[in-house]
Order: C-alpha cells, then structure tokens, then sequence
C-alpha cells in the first residue's frame, strides 16, 4: 500500500474529529513514514493498518477530551440532568471505543473481561438496589392505605401504620440520590480502568526510530 493511499484511508477513519486535529494526527505520521521511509507492508508493520493507528489515535483524544469536560467550567444556564447526561454519553462512547478496539486482539480479552465484569457487577447491586427501593414505596403506600382502613376501629393502630408508610415513602427522597451518587461513583472507577487500559492499548505501537539493513 502506497503511503498517500495509507493516510487517505486514515483520514477517512478519523472524520470524526476536528478538522484541525485531524490534520495534526495526519501530519505527525506522515513525517515519521517519511523519514524513515515506510512504505507498503513496512508501514502497516510499523504502524498497523489505517483502521487500527485511527482506532488508537480517537482512543488518545477520547481521553484526553473527556479530561478536559471533567476539569471545565460547568456551561452556564445548562441543567443538573442535561450536564450529566452529555458526561453518561461521552462515558459510553469512549468505553465501546475502547472495547471495540480491543477486540481484535486476543491479548487484550483479560482487560475486556474485567470491564465487562465492572459493568455487570454495576448492573446487579443496581438492580438490587431498585428492588429493594421500589418494594419499600410500595410496602409505605400499603401502610397508609391499611391504616385509613383500620382508622375507625382503632386509631392508635391506624396512626402506626400511617406512621410507618409516610417513614418509608420519605426514604425514597434518601435512597434515591444515595443510589444515582453510588452509581456515579462506581462509573468513575470504570471509566479511570478504561482509560487506562485505553493508554496502555494506544501506547503499545509507540512511535520509534526504524532501523534499517
């Protein structure tokens, strides 16, 4: 493969990203094929093919993208919920990059494996959680419906019970936020794993000087 025909097909890998930093990527590479003249096979050996040195380099900007996110200002006028769900979204879409790009590579499956089990894991004591949470709403509302039942004929009895459900619907205005702050904080460790094996994974074709015969 003909080195313009390499980076033709990598630019088109990359048209994702910014103009601007795609020329930068583009550019980097090609000085290194130039000076030490890679061309054909001795290119993809050094640098694998377009499709995989592209898969790389949006794994390093991803990244580095989201760490800016995390560190920037907080847009004015935007919304609790809306801020989170734009953070949720670059989240997934780093994680299914970083997955997808590992996949090809049998070496990598132990890392895959344990980022399938930190979402699965993630999504049992959730669920669980849920559960539990929705099972006190209604066992609260089912107190108080029992209490107004029995009110006549006893209303100490009635005022037990009332007592109980109000106690166990208020406990949702509790469990619910402690649950999205545990899920918060389990997706942080998920996404500081990826991120690192995302390094690891982009740094393994690290440029280099090629010796030549």
């Amino acid at each position: 493969m003909k080195s313009n025909i390499y980076f033709s097909q990598l630019a088109g890998h990359l048209e994702q990203l910014p103009a601007s930093e795609r020329q930068i990527i583009i550019e980097n590479y090609r000085q290194y094929a130039d000076k030490n003249e890679l061309s054909g096979e001795k290119l993809i050996q050094a640098l694998g093919t377009p499709k995989q040195l592209a898969r790389r380099a949006l794994i390093d900007y991803s990244i580095d993208a989201d760490l800016i996110a995390e560190n920037a200002v907080p847009v004015a006028g935007e919304s609790f919920i809306k801020r989170n769900r734009r953070r949720l979204q670059r989240q997934l879409n780093l994680l299914g990059l970083v997955v997808v790009s590992l996949a090809p590579n049998i070496a990598w499956y132990p890392a895959m494996l344990i980022i399938f089990a930190i979402l699965f894991g993630m999504a049992v004591i959730m669920a669980i959680l849920a559960v539990i949470v929705l099972l006190s709403l209604g066992m609260g509302i089912y107190q108080i419906i029992a209490g107004l039942w029995v009110l006549r004929q006893d209303w100490s009895v009635s005022l037990f019970q009332g007592g109980i459900g109000v106690a166990l619907i208020g406990l949702q205005f509790i469990a619910w936020p402690v649950m999205i702050a545990l899920l918060h904080g389990l997706m942080n460790l998920l996404m500081m794993y990826t991120k690192s094996v995302g390094r690891r994974f982009s740094n393994e074709h690290q440029l280099k000087e090629v010796q030549h015969d």
